[in-house]
This record gives C-alpha cells, sequence and structure tokens, in this order.
C-alpha cells in the first residue's frame, strides 16, 4: 500500500479561494468516501497479509486471562505479608535499637579504655627513652602524650585522668626543656667581661661528633627549640664578637680546642686593617667551623643555621665598617686595588668553604660593581678633610710670593708661530686686558693658602685621569673646598681676625691670591680634560669674586675698628672740648701721639705684608681720616684762645713731621692723603696774622682758597683773631 498523506487529502478536500464558498455539508460526504475508501483498502491489506490475525487475536485473549491470574494470586500475597511479615519486621526494629544503644555505650567505653592506653603507652615510651637516656625518644613521647590528649575521645576530658595526665605530661616536658637547656650551655657556653681598657670574650664548645650531641641537638630540635637557641648564639656572635672584631684592634686566641679567647681593645684611636680584620676572623670561623659543621638532620649543622641567621647582615657590616675603607683616595692605589679584592674573595670563599655562607648566594665584593662611584666618595670626602686641617692651621706662617714690577711686555703675546690675524688678536687684546691680570703683587700669604692650592692642583690632575663620574665628583668637590674655605676660616680664626691686624692682613691676602689663580684654573683643567665630551661647565670664574668678597669684608671690618679706635682717643681728650676750655690739658697731645703710635704700629705690621700699593691706600685712608678730624676739631670752634691756637699748631706740627715716616716713601702722603695740604694750610692759619691770611687767600687764587671753603675759613678768622677794621675788611674779602 502506497504511503498515505492525510495533510494532502485534507488540502484537496478543503482548497478553495474563497472559504465562504463552501458549507461543512458540502465537505461530509466529501470525507464520508474517503473514509470508506481507506477502510476497504485496510481489508484488502489484512487480507493479502502474511500473518494469521485472528491467531494472534486469540492469542493476546489467553495472555490476558493469565495475567489477570497473576494479579490475583499478588494480591494475596501482599494480604499475607501486611497480616504476618510486617508484626516480625516490626519486632525485629525493636530488638536493632536495643542492639544499636548497647553497641554505642560499649564503643564509648571502648574509646575511653583506648585513650587510657594509648596514655599509658606514651608514659611508657617516655620512661624507656629516659632509661636509655635518649633526649629525643623522650621529647617525642611527651610531645606525642600532649598532641594526643588535645584531641581525646568523647567523655575523656571529664575523668581525673585526664587534667592529672595533661598537667603531669607538661611538668614532664618543662623538666625534659630544663634538661635540655643545661646541656646545651654545657655544650655551647660563652662570657663578656668588659674593662676600661679591653673586653675579653670567651666561647666554649663541647660539642663532638657523638650519639650523646646528636641525640641532645635532636630534641632541641624536636622541642622546637634549637632554632630558639641558635638565633641567640648568632646575635651573640654577630654583636659581641664579628662587630667588635671588624671595629678594633682585637686579639683572636684558640686557648685549647674547645676555648677561644677574643681580646678586644676598647680605647684603640685607629681602626684596624682589613687584613688583621681577615684574619681574625678567619681564625674566628675556622675555630667555629671545627665545631659547629656536625651534620645531626638531614645535612643541617649549626653552623648552616648560624649563617642563615646573621650572614645578610654580617656582611653588610663587615664592608660598610671595614672593606669601604680599603677603598684608596688616589689614583694610583685605585690601579692596584686588584689585590685587595683578589684577598677579600679568597676570604668570601673560605667562609663559603666552612659552611657560614651559602653557596653563591652571598658576596662581600658587590660594592666593586659601584667602585667609581665609591672611589669618587672616598677621595672626596679625603680631600675634603685634608683641604680642612689645612684651613685650621695657623694663618702666621708665612711665605713670600708674587713679583715687585710687572714685566712691561707679556710673553704669552709675543710668539712668532701665530699667523698675522691671530699676532693681531693678541695685540688688541694686551692693550685691552691689564698685564696686572696675569701677575700677583709681591705681598706675604699664609703657607695654607699655598698648601690648599697645592692640594686642588692635586685633586685637578687625579681627575683628568678618571672616568667621567669621578671626575666630575672631584670638579665638584674642588667647588666645595673653596665654599667650605668660605665657612671655616673665617670662623675658625675669628678671634685672631677681629684683634690681630696680621692676620687680618694675611687673611686678605690669602683671599687675593686664591682668588687670582681662580681666574684661570677652570681653563688648566679644560686643557687637560682636551678631548673627552663633557656634560657639565668646567669654570670657578663665578668664585672669583666671592672669595675676594671675603677678604675686602674682613679687611673692612678692621679698617672701621681702626678708625673707631683713633676717633675715640681724639673725642675722650679736650680735643672733643676747645669751645669751653681757654686752655688744652696734657691729654690732647697724648691722645694725638696714641693715634700716631698707633698707626706707626699698623705700618711695622702691614708694611712688607700688604702689596705696596694696597699698604698705601690702607695707611692714606686711616691717616686722611685722622687728619679730617683734626681739621674738623678746629674749624667748628666759635672762638680760639692764642694759648690755645699755639698748643694746636704743635700739635699739629707733630702730624706734619710724624705722618711722613708712615709711608715707605715719604712722599706719599702728600700723593694720597687729600687732606695732607689743608692740614698744613690750618697750622699757618693757627700761626699767622691777618695779613699772611689775606695774602694766601690771594682774592680767591691762593691755597686757602683752595683747601677751605668760605664758611670755614670766615669761621677760622673770627674764632682767631679779634673784631677789628682789619678783620672786617678781610672777612668782605672772602666772598
Amino acid at each position: 500500500m502506497e504511503e498515505y498523506d492525510v495533510d494532502i487529502v485534507i488540502k484537496n478536500i478543503f482548497d478553495s479561494k474563497d472559504p465562504n464558498l463552501w458549507k461543512p455539508s458540502d465537505k461530509i460526504p466529501l470525507l464520508t468516501k474517503e473514509v470508506e475508501m481507506l477502510k476497504n483498502d485496510l481489508r484488502t491489506f489484512l487480507k493479502n497479509s502474511d500473518y494469521d490475525t485472528e491467531s494472534i487475536l486469540e492469542e493476546c485473549g489467553e495472555l490476558c486471562k493469565e495475567t489477570n491470574g497473576l494479579i490475583d494470586g499478588m494480591e494475596t500475597c501482599k494480604q499475607e505479608i501486611e497480616q504476618e511479615t510486617m508484626a516480625e519486621i516490626l519486632k525485629s526494629i525493636e530488638s536493632h535499637d536495643t542492639l544499636s544503644k548497647e553497641l554505642e555505650s560499649v564503643n564509648f567505653a571502648l574509646n575511653i579504655v583506648y585513650d587510657v592506653v594509648q596514655c599509658g603507652k606514651y608514659v611508657k615510651e617516655f620512661d624507656d627513652g629516659r632509661e636509655a637516656q635518649s633526649f629525643t625518644r623522650a621529647v617525642e613521647a611527651v610531645y606525642d602524650l600532649l598532641q594526643y590528649i588535645e584531641m581525646p575521645a568523647e567523655g575523656f576530658k571529664q575523668l581525673d585522668m585526664y587534667n592529672n595526665t595533661r598537667h603531669t605530661a607538661q611538668l614532664i616536658l618543662d623538666s625534659l626543656l630544663s634538661d635540655l637547656y643545661t646541656e646545651w650551655d654545657r655544650l655551647i657556653s660563652t662570657s663578656v667581661k668588659p674593662g676600661p681598657k679591653k673586653t675579653i670574650i670567651t666561647i666554649t664548645l663541647n660539642i663532638e661528633d657523638s650519639l650523646i650531641v646528636i641525640d641532645v641537638l635532636n630534641a632541641l630540635e624536636k622541642s622546637k627549640k634549637l632554632t630558639e637557641k641558635v638565633k641567640d648564639f648568632s646575635q651573640f656572635l654577630l654583636k659581641d664578637v664579628l662587630v667588635p672584631i671588624i671595629n678594633n684592634d682585637s686579639v683572636v686566641f684558640a686557648e685549647t680546642d674547645e676555648l677561644m679567647t677574643i681580646t678586644v681593645n676598647n680605647k684603640s684611636e685607629n681602626k684596624p686593617s682589613y687584613i688583621a680584620v681577615i684574619s681574625n676572623l678567619r681564625l674566628l670561623f675556622h675555630y667555629l667551623s671545627n665545631k659547629l659543621n656536625i651534620e645531626y638532620n638531614k645535612e643541617n649543622s649549626i653552623m648552616k643555621m648560624i649563617g642563615k641567621q646573621i650572614c645578610v647582615e654580617f656582611s653588610d657590616i663587615l664592608v660598610k665598617d671595614c672593606l669601604l675603607d680599603t677603598i684608596p683616595n688616589n689614583i694610583n692605589e685605585l690601579q692596584s686595588y686588584g689585590k685587595i679584592t683578589s684577598e677579600i674573595e679568597d676570604f668570601q670563599h673560605f667562609l663559603a668553604i666552612v659552611k657560614f655562607f651559602p653557596d653563591d648566594k652571598i658576596s662581600i665584593l658587590k660594592y666593586v660593581n659601584n667602585i667609581d662611584i665609591l672611589f669618587a666618595s672616598k677621595s672626596s670626602q679625603y680631600f675634603l678633610e685634608t683641604a680642612r686641617s689645612i684651613m685650621l692651621k695657623d694663618l702666621s706662617v708665612t711665605m713670600s710670593i708674587g713679583v715687585e714690577n710687572i714685566p712691561e711686555v707679556n710673553p704669552g703675546t709675543s710668539s712668532s708661530s701665530v699667523g698675522e690675524t691671530e699676532e693681531e688678536a693678541l695685540k688688541i687684546l694686551d692693550k685691552t686686558i691689564p698685564k696686572s691680570l696675569f701677575y700677583f703683587p709681591r705681598c706675604m700669604i699664609s703657607k695654607t693658602a699655598q698648601e690648599l692650592l697645592d692640594l686642588v692642583y692635586v685633586m685637578m690632575e687625579q681627575a683628568v685621569q678618571c672616568s667621567d663620574v669621578v671626575c666630575k665628583k672631584l670638579y665638584n668637590t674642588t667647588r666645595l673646598v673653596f665654599e667650605l674655605y668660605d665657612a671655616v676660616v673665617p670662623y675658625h680664626h675669628e678671634n685672631y681676625l677681629q684683634t690681630i691686624p696680621q692676620y687680618v692682613a694675611l687673611f686678605h691676602n690669602n683671599c687675593m691670591y686664591l682668588a687670582h689663580n681662580l681666574q684661570t684654573f677652570g681653563d688648566k683643567w679644560l686643557i687637560l680634560m682636551e678631548g673627552r665630551e663633557l656634560d657639565y661647565p668646567i669654570s670657578f670664574v663665578d668664585l672669583v669674586q666671592k672669595i675676594r668678597d671675603l677678604g675686602y669684608r674682613h679687611l673692612a671690618v678692621h679698617m672701621q675698628q681702626q678708625r673707631k679706635q683713633i676717633l675715640d682717643n681724639i673725642r675722650s681728650s679736650d680735643l672733643n672740648c676747645i669751645v669751653v676750655k681757654d686752655v688744652l690739658s696734657d691729654n690732647a697731645e697724648a691722645a694725638v701721639r696714641q693715634c700716631l703710635r698707633q698707626l706707626h704700629l699698623l705700618k711695622n705690621v702691614w708694611i712688607g705684608v700688604f702689596p705696596i700699593n694696597v699698604f698705601t691706600r690702607l695707611m692714606a685712608t686711616l691717616v686722611n681720616m685722622f687728619v679730617d678730624e683734626l681739621i674738623h676739631r678746629v674749624c667748628t670752634v666759635e672762638d680760639i684762645s692764642m694759648e690755645m691756637a699755639t698748643q694746636l699748631t704743635d700739635m699739629y706740627t707733630l702730624v706734619v713731621q710724624k705722618a711722613p715716616l708712615l709711608f715707605q716713601n715719604h712722599s706719599d702722603v702728600e700723593l694720597y692723603v687729600k687732606s695732607w695740604v689743608k692740614l698744613q694750610e690750618l697750622i699757618f692759619v693757627l700761626g699767622g696774622s691777618l695779613k699772611d691770611i689775606e695774602n694766601h687767600w690771594s682774592d680767591g687764587t691762593g691755597p686757602l682758597a683752595i683747601h677751605f671753603n668760605i664758611e670755614e675759613l670766615r669761621s677760622l678768622i673770627k674764632a682767631l683773631f679779634q673784631n677789628t677794621q682789619f678783620r672786617a675788611n678781610l672777612l668782605a674779602k672772602i666772598k
């Protein structure tokens, strides 16, 4: 039979473009017809089928009857089970509950008994360990007991035995630890005996490769106390033994195989050399290695444990407090520094052999990687310390420097090897720049100034031989030297600079000399650095004026002190009160003589120290101030008696006689003291007549008109002469 598609059949029956054109009554006959056709097809199919349908139906009926019979039998069994078997099951369940409760009770008692037995077992193991004199077995038994009773069976905690056992176990453990600590102190003992001059440290190690020692170490490890004890001993070694050996002069001596003595000198002025430190450390670590390198558990030893505790800190201290001091402060020693690094490397290898250093994990030569930076810092520190020590020296130890006369021709400008253009440029430069720029005048300076300059030249020569890092550091250090000079010298020599004229003169000359050299110091540095690329400028010109101002400032302060002293001498005498006196007392002349003596002392101190031109200007300044004050005292007086005029003439004449002697060339007083002629004219007025004054006035063209203003001269005439017609006529002319 062909495949029957219901969907196609229905579609064919009901297919219509307009659903409103048909009614259900129209389609029912078609559907009925289709159903009949299907029935006929089914009958035909069944007749033509190979199966006996009737036999199959009969067999199905018989199976249904048998099934119904089985269902009835099952219903009967169900009823029997519900009535008889279930009653027996309920009885069994009740018996099971009773047995379960009995079993739980038995298990509860059994667990408690088991815990009691186990506690007894651990106590027995402890007793066996103690009888065998094995700390390890005893410690293990006690720790197992304490650990076991931390998680007891239910009900065991309620027994008195639990608390007693726990308390007893703790007491046993404390006793064991006490015995172990005693054994540890017997194996490793130390002492420190400090004294005023030296400290004596002893280390006694009674450790040997024996079962007893290994048993004690294992027991301490089992009780988790070995690390604590090793840590305490390690800190003792570091702080009380290793650090003093590194920083102080020490003697390490092995008295016996078990006893080591370290004697530390507390008052040693200098730190020990690295050779002495390494030698002492080798002796110490060799002694420790012989005793502490016993492997007691899994290739572990006390020496390794000590290394893990302090090796890093020890390395840092050794490098910082000892090995960094081996870095030289000059280039020649730096070039041979490989010998020192080789010795340090051997010592590092030794520490690895004695198992204090883990292999290839700790290095005390790391600092060599930054040797340039460390060398730069070390040499800079050395040069600064050296410079400061020079600055603290006495300034009065002197030397002579400079030239008496500046040559007429600058030797640097006459060269036949230059071209015409260069020669012309040099001629213009020679005319523009004063020759005095290249020469320093003859004077006295402190030897310390020359020492400081020599030190700076050494720094420059060393810098140009080093790497750029070192060179830059030394250049900055050189600048710091001169800034340090500004800070240290005036402060350290303050008292002398305030009271001793020679110190002021020498300090002034020192500053000028240093500034003079700083003008060309940068150029000299650059010439030596030719061919190297620099990322920073090299110049000292900015420091020139700073150093000069330092000298100027202290000289100016001292000049003010001298000026004040001269003025105080005059103003404390009768010269300060001419108005109210007819005759001057002796203190007026004494004051003038005191001022002259003061200036004469300055001459004796300064001449030959200052350059002659500086000395002349300074002396002229003080003399001119002295003369101005003398003139001012007279020119401001309204009335001067004849006796006082005579006294003033004598005193001022003394000044005219003595003042030229204050200069190296006596004629310099007329050239550099502005008020010198005015003083001479004042003496003339004090001792002259009105006629003489009129002649010196000479209708406003004479010397009096040149050196006195009209008001001063008129005031002098009124003070010295009585009011006469001749005086009135003369005053009328002076207008």
